[in-house]
């Protein structure tokens, strides 16, 4: 009974020891990775959220982070009631990213999204409610295509 304890204890120790990461980890942070830090020029203002969604996936691909916002890298469970050394560095990381999201949110948006409890769950809430398929625009837009002309030309015939 003790050595199936002790051996119990060790594979224990083996599985909280197996978490390392290395620079290409997503759980790995750069020393220049500051929560004041802003990823991107572009401040989401409430208007603007296909450009702004486009920048903020561009950089956090680019930091090798986007599976904390799509939703691909969950929060690992506690484990024997603790955090594992995993569980630890996926708090870390979805509070530096969430820290980043805020920044580029204009201030008077903040109260909707600063009390979501991780950066999925901001980007999943800002989706909702932004990304909205602008019907009126979009007919517009075609509209103005189908009666494109060069000139006196229509494009058909200035092409021909």
């Amino acid at each position: 009974m003790e050595d199936d304890k002790k051996v119990e204890k060790m594979n224990d120790d083996k599985k909280l020891s197996e978490f390392v990461f290395d620079n290409t980890s997503p759980y790995c942070l750069h020393p220049s990775d500051t929560p004041e830090a802003l990823i991107t020029a572009i401040k989401f203002d409430g208007k603007n959220f296909d450009l702004w969604e486009k920048a903020v996936i561009t950089v956090l691909t680019a930091k090798n982070k986007v599976a904390f916002i799509d939703g691909t890298l969950t929060k690992p469970e506690m484990w024997k009631g603790s955090y594992s050394p995993e569980a630890n560095a996926w708090i870390m990381v979805n509070s530096m990213i969430t820290s980043w999201i805020l920044n580029l949110i204009d201030p008077k948006l903040h109260a909707s999204t600063a009390f979501v409890d991780s950066a999925q769950a901001i980007w999943e809430n800002i989706q909702k409610r932004y990304l909205v398929p602008n019907v009126p625009k979009i007919h517009r837009l075609k509209a103005e295509i189908a009666s494109c002309k060069q000139g006196n030309l229509e494009v058909i015939d200035f092409f021909n």
